[in-house]
């Protein structure tokens, strides 16, 4: 499809129904770990740091703490992540994952790879490097 006559509503519409398509495959993979979007997002956060306080999962997520809270809460009641007082000051709450969370979020992120891969699968080298580069511009832009 050339954009050289598209309108915001048909850009809008495409995009929107992109993020369907995809939704709609990995709300089904998730549903295997019983972890919403939400939850993985946050697992995947936390992983990379470690140890993270509540409020910067909050941030990275952008909701409010109290919001993150509830977030989070399921996932320590199923021995997921855990949390922990901060040494130096004990009003900050620090998160980790556990053995168990940290060998669901692999074999939950693998298969969210697997499905990435098959929606990419019709896209050329060039295309995806495009849409890399597309999806860059857009994170940068930070609206």
């Amino acid at each position: 499809m050339r954009c050289s006559k598209c309108t915001k509503e048909e850009l809008s519409l495409k995009f929107f129904n992109t993020l369907k398509v995809f939704r709609k495959n990995f709300n089904n993979q998730d549903d295997l770990y019983h972890l919403t979007v939400g939850q993985i997002a946050a697992l995947h956060f936390i992983k990379s740091k470690k140890q993270v306080p509540m409020k910067q999962v909050a941030d990275f997520l952008g909701i409010t703490p109290p919001s993150a809270t509830s977030l989070i809460n399921n996932l320590v009641l199923n021995d997921i992540l855990e949390r922990s007082y901060d040494k130096n000051d004990r009003r900050i709450i620090l998160l980790s994952l556990t053995v168990k969370g940290s060998e669901i979020f692999e074999k939950a992120h693998k298969e969210r790879i697997k499905i990435f891969e098959k929606l990419m699968s019709k896209l050329s080298l060039e295309e995806k490097n495009t849409f890399l580069n597309i999806l860059q511009k857009i994170q940068d832009s930070n609206c």
